[in-house]
This record gives structure tokens, sequence and C-alpha cells, in this order.
């Protein structure tokens, strides 16, 4: 998958867009197309575990810059903490992405990146 800036369309490969954080132009990398997972995914989401989650979307994202042996490895260690969905009402749920180590938000993507 190719990465391009909001600003210009110039693509990039993931490995760049990871290494430079911003595009030359100032704007932020975004992927040329957001990956849709299949139905078969969504229907068996309550049987998954959070790292079996962030490893099937990851992969969408990163394609084969990653070997699958070492993506799993980083997810299994970034995601190693709850993160609860509670109920605010009735078909609306709030993800708390606060267990994390650092106990804020920035440890489900901050942590992947580093």
């Amino acid at each position: 998958m190719k990465y391009i800036s909001t600003r210009q369309q110039q693509a990039t490969n993931i490995k760049t867009a990871i290494l430079k954080g911003l595009a030359d132009d100032g704007g932020l990398f975004m992927p040329e197309y957001i990956p849709q997972l299949d139905s078969e995914f969504f229907e068996n989401l309550p049987n998954l575990t959070l790292q079996e989650i962030g490893f099937r979307v990851a992969k969408e994202f990163l394609g084969e810059s990653i070997s699958d042996y070492n993506l799993k490895e980083i997810i299994d260690e970034v995601l190693n903490f709850d993160i609860p969905a509670v109920r605010i009402s009735e078909n609306i749920y709030s993800l708390e992405l606060f267990h994390g180590p650092t106990m804020a938000f920035k440890d489900v993507g901050a942590r992947f990146m580093a």
C-alpha cells in the first residue's frame, strides 16, 4: 500500500512514511485508500482477542512490509493491557484507552510506532 500526504498526492511507501513522520510538504501521511475488512471479520469480532483484532487491522495497512511473525510480536508487546468498551447508553460505547503503562491514550498508538 502507498501513503500520500494530506496536502499533495505524491505517494511513498510505509517505511518512508513511518521514518519521516511528516511529509516534505508538512502534511500527514495517509493511506491511498482505507482497506475494507470482510463481513466475516466483523461477525467473528466478539470471539477475537484484542491482539488478533490488532494484527488483522494492522496487516491491512502494512501488507508485506513486515512479516506476520514480527507484526504479531509487536502487537503482543504493544497491546498487552485491557481496552474495555464501556457502555455509555443504549448502543453507544466508549473505549477506555488509558489502561496502559503510562495511563494515556497514546499507549495504544505511540507504543506501536516505537
